[in-house]
């Protein structure tokens, strides 16, 4: 499994009632048409989460996405549908529903039981861009979650030697002639 050190928070930047009655993996191939459209080999998130919270899968997890340029090697990118016109300090509220934050706080803690170190963040903190409509870190924050957790201290009973073993190995002793 490739190492993922991060998940993204992006918007699709659509009105609240795009593509309404349809499902989210009609969402997801739609936004995949677009991504195509661009050049790249499809859909670059690897979540979409729709007005409803419910969850289609973008690019399969193991696959290195298209969503944050230069920043895509060791990322998750999820999609929240909406965000038409957001801007990057808006209210998370102000853009999305109810029912995707409950989405997307369960999916960010999923990944924290696996890692509780995974960093969070918008994709608002490498581009100049109003997405995902939110400061994803104080949005975080108001529902008792750190963005940027410290990775735990690890304890070590056996330090690693600070000189190669070569050198700790004691000298040999000559020796003596006759």
């Amino acid at each position: 499994m490739r190492k993922i050190s991060q998940i993204v928070i992006h918007c699709s930047a659509t009105r609240p009632d795009w593509m309404e009655g349809h499902s989210a993996a009609e969402k997801r191939d739609e936004i995949d048409r677009w991504h195509k459209a661009r050049g790249w080999r499809g859909i670059g998130y690897h979540a979409i989460i729709d007005r409803d919270g419910a969850f289609a899968q973008g690019r399969e997890v193991e696959q290195i996405g298209a969503h944050v340029k230069g920043h895509n090697l060791e990322t998750i990118g999820v999609c929240l549908i909406g965000g038409h016109g957001a801007a990057a300090h808006d209210a998370f509220p102000d853009h999305f529903t109810d029912a995707q934050a409950g989405a997307l706080l369960a999916f960010v803690e999923a990944w924290r039981e696996d890692d509780p170190a995974i960093i969070i963040s918008g994709h608002n903190e490498y581009a100049a861009k109003g997405c995902p409509g939110f400061d994803v870190a104080g949005w975080l924050k108001g529902h008792g979650i750190d963005a940027r957790p410290q990775p735990a201290p690890q304890i070590v009973s056996d330090p690693a030697p600070s000189a190669p073993a070569w050198l700790l190995r004691p000298p040999m002793r000559r020796r003596a002639r006759a």
